[in-house]
Protein backbone atom coordinates (compact mmCIF):
# COMPACT_ATOMS: atom_id res chain seq x y z
CA UNK A 1 0.00 0.00 0.00
CA UNK A 2 3.33 2.43 0.43
CA UNK A 3 4.32 1.63 -2.68
CA UNK A 4 1.11 2.18 -3.80
CA UNK A 5 0.55 6.02 -2.69
CA UNK A 6 4.10 6.46 -3.28
CA UNK A 7 3.90 5.89 -6.80
CA UNK A 8 0.96 8.21 -7.12
CA UNK A 9 3.04 10.85 -5.67
CA UNK A 10 5.64 10.24 -8.04
CA UNK A 11 3.42 9.99 -11.03
CA UNK A 12 1.51 13.76 -10.27
CA UNK A 13 4.44 15.55 -8.88
CA UNK A 14 6.38 14.30 -12.00
CA UNK A 15 3.93 15.50 -14.39
CA UNK A 16 3.59 18.73 -12.59
CA UNK A 17 7.11 19.52 -12.41
CA UNK A 18 6.97 18.72 -16.37
CA UNK A 19 3.91 20.97 -17.27
CA UNK A 20 4.62 23.53 -14.35
CA UNK A 21 5.20 26.29 -16.76
CA UNK A 22 1.29 26.18 -17.47
CA UNK A 23 -0.73 28.50 -15.29
CA UNK A 24 -0.69 26.43 -11.77
CA UNK A 25 -3.68 24.46 -11.15
CA UNK A 26 -2.85 24.18 -7.43
CA UNK A 27 -1.25 27.19 -6.89
CA UNK A 28 0.28 26.32 -2.71
CA UNK A 29 2.30 23.82 -4.50
CA UNK A 30 5.37 25.42 -6.82
CA UNK A 31 7.91 23.33 -9.01
CA UNK A 32 10.25 23.33 -6.19
CA UNK A 33 7.78 21.28 -3.71
CA UNK A 34 6.50 19.19 -6.80
CA UNK A 35 10.66 18.35 -6.88
CA UNK A 36 10.90 17.71 -3.51
CA UNK A 37 7.80 15.16 -3.51
CA UNK A 38 8.89 13.60 -6.45
CA UNK A 39 12.28 12.52 -4.97
CA UNK A 40 11.39 11.34 -2.06
CA UNK A 41 8.38 9.19 -3.43
CA UNK A 42 11.31 7.80 -5.95
CA UNK A 43 13.13 6.89 -3.12
CA UNK A 44 10.51 5.26 -1.49
CA UNK A 45 10.31 3.21 -4.50
CA UNK A 46 13.75 2.60 -4.40
CA UNK A 47 15.03 4.89 -7.05
CA UNK A 48 17.60 7.48 -6.60
CA UNK A 49 16.90 10.62 -8.87
CA UNK A 50 19.35 12.59 -6.69
CA UNK A 51 22.28 11.57 -8.65
CA UNK A 52 20.88 13.84 -11.38
CA UNK A 53 20.06 16.44 -9.39
CA UNK A 54 23.15 18.17 -8.14
CA UNK A 55 21.42 20.91 -6.63
CA UNK A 56 19.58 18.46 -4.20
CA UNK A 57 22.18 17.48 -1.03
CA UNK A 58 22.88 14.33 0.16
CA UNK A 59 23.73 12.90 3.41
CA UNK A 60 27.00 13.63 5.07
CA UNK A 61 28.80 10.73 6.58
CA UNK A 62 29.29 10.80 9.98
CA UNK A 63 32.49 11.19 11.30
CA UNK A 64 34.64 8.52 12.45
CA UNK A 65 36.25 9.03 15.59
CA UNK A 66 39.67 7.02 16.41
CA UNK A 67 39.05 4.31 19.12
CA UNK A 68 40.55 4.38 22.18
CA UNK A 69 40.24 7.34 25.74
CA UNK A 70 41.12 10.95 25.04
CA UNK A 71 42.29 13.21 27.49
CA UNK A 72 42.57 17.00 27.20
CA UNK A 73 44.83 18.73 29.07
Amino acid sequence: MRKLVALFFAFFSGIYVIFGWVPDPVFLVDEAVALAIFVKSMAVLGIDVRRFLPFIGRKAKPISRPGGQVVDV
